[in-house]
């Protein structure tokens, strides 16, 4: 697919940027983080931060292309718009822990770095949806003998 090597740039950029985001959290967070939540002690190197969420975006991207080559087309959309629409829902949950609980007082940057992961989830959904599929080398073989031949393709 054309522009498929751009999407995977674009979503290790965007990784990458929210993984420095996110590093850069309040020393409240950065605190609580070493003595009570050691779970999410990952969030403190950014570079660990942004592997994780880059191979999260490469999983959406292969599912989402095993989505394009192998189902038909209103299967393939219909599984862009749940996970597009999963995407935006859980964003909102994003926002609402941010806005209502104690993570709140994590700085604007870690909020800015969660936000990215979803604004990149979203293009990647967009991406599949609007792109066309390639054409295949027998399907052009087929269509150069219809024209060949002087069929129409459509009669079949």
């Amino acid at each position: 697919m054309k522009g498929l090597s751009t999407l995977i740039t674009f979503q290790a950029l965007i990784s990458t940027i929210s993984g420095i985001l996110m590093a850069e959290m309040s020393f409240m967070g950065r605190a609580s983080i070493s003595l009570f939540y050691r779970d999410y002690s990952i969030l403190k190197y950014w570079w660990k931060t942004a592997l994780i969420l880059f191979a999260v975006q490469l999983l959406l991207i292969f599912v989402l292309w095993l989505s394009k080559t192998l189902s038909p087309r209103i299967l393939h959309i219909m599984i862009c718009l749940i996970l597009l629409g999963g995407g935006a829902y859980l964003a909102y949950l994003m926002y609402m822990d941010f806005t209502t609980t104690a993570h709140r007082l994590l700085k604007f940057d870690f909020h800015l770095g969660g936000y990215l992961i979803w604004v990149g989830w979203g293009l990647s959904c967009l991406y599949f949806l609007f792109i066309k599929k390639k054409r295949t080398f027998s399907s052009l073989n087929r269509l150069n003998n219809d024209i060949t031949t002087g069929s129409d393709p459509t009669e079949a």
